[in-house]
């Protein structure tokens, strides 16, 4: 049974006002060369140059615009998948964790930014979006290995881990 389910999205708004920006000059560059038929540029492209060359950016903002970190938390365990990085969920099963707790965390000072990270050793990664905040829940797990995921609702992730740590469940610290 689904305790808890979230999906996060990569939310910088300078990244999209920047890609938004790049489109709207190559929309531009089209209507002016191709429907009124004046040369865009100095040196200007051919038509089928430039609609190929509009391809780029536009799947770039398409691109953005598809990751998306999906997260949730059952009875069971812990499953994530940062798409369209990770095709398959990853799963996590409780008995395979020694600990597990909230914590607030710097996205760029310990893993160097967002997304699939590795932080200052292999043994300690992260998944996180620009949109995680700065509170996450940290995995460890048995073998030594942490795993931190990003979330923007750490209030209900917090009443999970109680609800399940009441249950016996799991030994958490919350």
């Amino acid at each position: 049974m689904i305790l808890f389910k979230e999906t996060q999205q990569f939310k910088r708004w300078w990244i999209w006002i920047g890609l938004t920006a790049i489109n709207g000059i190559f929309v531009y560059a089209i209507i002016q060369q191709l429907f009124f038929h004046k040369p865009f540029g100095n040196t200007p492209v051919s038509d089928t140059n430039l609609l190929l060359l509009s391809f780029i950016p536009l799947s770039l903002l398409v691109f953005v615009f598809s990751i998306k970190l999906e997260t949730s938390i059952s009875d069971d365990g812990i499953c994530y998948r940062f798409y369209p990085f990770q095709f398959n969920t990853t799963w996590v099963e409780w008995e395979d964790l020694a600990d597990a707790h909230l914590r607030e965390f710097n996205a760029l000072y310990e893993y160097g930014g967002w997304g699939i990270r590795v932080g200052n050793s292999k043994n300690n990664r992260a998944v996180t979006t620009s949109t995680s905040g700065n509170i996450g829940l940290q995995l460890e797990f048995k073998n030594g290995s942490r795993l931190l995921i990003g979330t923007t609702k750490p209030k209900e992730i917090k009443q999970v881990l109680n609800k399940l740590k009441e249950q016996g469940k799991i030994g958490w610290k919350v």
